[in-house]
């Protein structure tokens, strides 16, 4: 009895007239009675050769000639877009295992499906705890992504986000410690990545180890750079003590910092910072958008109303920041209006009688203060009219508690004669200006110059 296979096959797909583009598009099990081995059609499953792997068009117009089946216009699909590390010989050559092992549970019959990742696990077991982990070694099974050139830039763009990038201090530690964690940062990443906030992204072989990419180059031109602020920098006094750190590891510095992010504030060129400031990159032209460190913090809260005697003493380097010019914007005396609150004049005779503020570092005290307190018109007339001690009555006979508080006040107004004309034995009348019960032996013995200030003998 003869077969009645090809009166079938000719019922089946005599009918058929389409252009099949893959795998999914072709009838496999109407062609099992022809082909009873997938090398057969599929010769690059043994040697490996891409453009081997599918038939091409005049092996299906053996039969498809349109005379004895009607034509079929066939087109073998190019390569599969992939990033999987994967050999066709390799695995064919392993004993006992068939095509069907990821194609399908019956290859005689040509019940082909699309290998899986589940199907890869059945045999390459996974050593971590989750696909994504830090600790899985993602070269064993994917090649470096500037190899895997026919994927999409979609594709890359939709790849899965590890949880570990979304913890908290990711940012702060994700630097590859060993060789492995490298190759498996390439699986996904490349180059421009990184070069997207590592300003010295070229000096950093964990860098410049990685391939570079268009795809990636495109998807991060718009991404803003992200800068985590290390723990270190989170101390209150770090913009003061920045600079022993900076002079032992300039090249930490270099991974967010570039020239201008110092020079903006270090401008003296001559200085020991200099040299670290030259060991750090240039910006580079036309960088990504963001790419910039927040303004660093640097004197805390009100310290433009302490900063005296930190700059007197030395213990801060201004001119590392400041030009000369700087500070005479606001110690100029009268040309500046800048340096004071707002109403300041109208409220500082208390800051001034308290001695909380030091107007001679600005105002000349007895020409400023004098000619604008005569401009006012509270400018004292004499000894009784007192305008400007608040008009309080005979204010001369009870002045000396106040002076002895605030001598620096008085002398806003008032020159050392105007105090001589009472309280001197040889020009005035003698009064004393110690009030009663001062120790003058007790003053003498600490201190005998401060009496010389007044008196011209000895007045122990």
């Amino acid at each position: 009895m003869k077969s009645l296979l090809p009166v079938f096959l000719i019922v089946a797909v005599g009918a058929l007239v389409a252009t099949l583009t893959g795998t999914e598009d072709f009838p496999h099990e109407s062609h099992a009675g022809l082909f009873p081995v997938c090398e057969g059609c599929h010769v690059g499953v043994l040697t490996g050769e891409d453009e081997d792997l599918f038939p091409d068009a005049q092996s299906c117009q053996e039969c498809h000639d349109g005379t004895r089946l009607d034509e079929v216009v066939w087109s073998p699909p190019g390569p599969r877009p992939t990033n999987l590390r994967f050999d066709h010989p390799e695995h064919f050559e392993l004993d006992e295992t068939t095509c069907g092992e990821c194609h399908g549970e019956a290859p005689t019959r040509m019940s082909v499906a699309m290998a899986t990742p589940e199907g890869c696990l059945e045999c390459h077991a996974h050593q971590a705890d989750d696909h994504l982990s830090p600790a899985a070694e993602c070269a064993t099974c994917h090649i470096p992504l500037p190899e895997a050139d026919r994927l999409p830039i979609q594709r890359i763009a939709d790849f899965p986000w590890p949880a570990s990038h979304d913890e908290p201090d990711f940012l702060r530690t994700h630097a590859p410690g060993t060789a492995l964690e490298q190759i498996s940062c390439g699986v996904c990443h490349a180059q421009e990545t990184c070069e997207r906030c590592h300003v010295n992204a070229d000096r950093l072989e964990e860098i410049t180890t990685l391939g570079r990419d268009d795809r990636v180059a495109i998807l991060e031109a718009d991404r803003l750079a992200q800068y985590p602020i290390p723990e270190s920098h989170e101390a209150s006094a770090w913009a003061w003590a920045h600079g022993e750190s900076a002079f032992a590891n300039p090249a930490s510095c270099s991974n967010c910092h570039t020239q201008p992010t110092c020079t903006e504030c270090h401008l003296d060129g001559g200085n020991r910072s200099a040299t670290v400031i030259a060991s750090l990159p240039q910006p580079i032209p036309g960088g990504a958008p963001g790419a910039e460190m927040p303004p660093a913090e640097v004197h805390p809260f009100d310290f433009d109303e302490r900063h005296a005697t930190f700059a007197a003493t030395g213990a801060l380097q201004c001119q590392e920041c400041h030009s000369q010019q700087y500070c005479s914007d606001c110690h100029a005396g009268a040309d500046s209006r800048d340096f004071h609150p707002e109403n300041f004049m109208e409220r500082h005779a208390m800051e001034v009688f308290a001695g909380g503020a030091n107007c001679q570092s600005c105002h000349s005290t007895e020409a400023f203060c004098r000619d604008c307190h005569e401009q006012t018109g509270v400018a004292s007339q004499g000894r009784l009219d007192v305008a400007f001690h608040t008009a309080q009555p005979l204010w001369i006979l009870s002045h000396g508690q106040a002076a002895r508080i605030g001598l620096e006040s008085c002398a806003s107004c008032h020159r050392q004669t105007d105090c001589l004309e009472c309280h001197s034995t040889f020009l005035g009348r003698g009064i004393n200006p110690h009030g009663p019960g001062f120790d003058a032996e007790g003053m003498a013995a600490r201190n005998r110059v401060t009496c010389r200030w007044c008196h011209l003998d000895d007045p122990i």
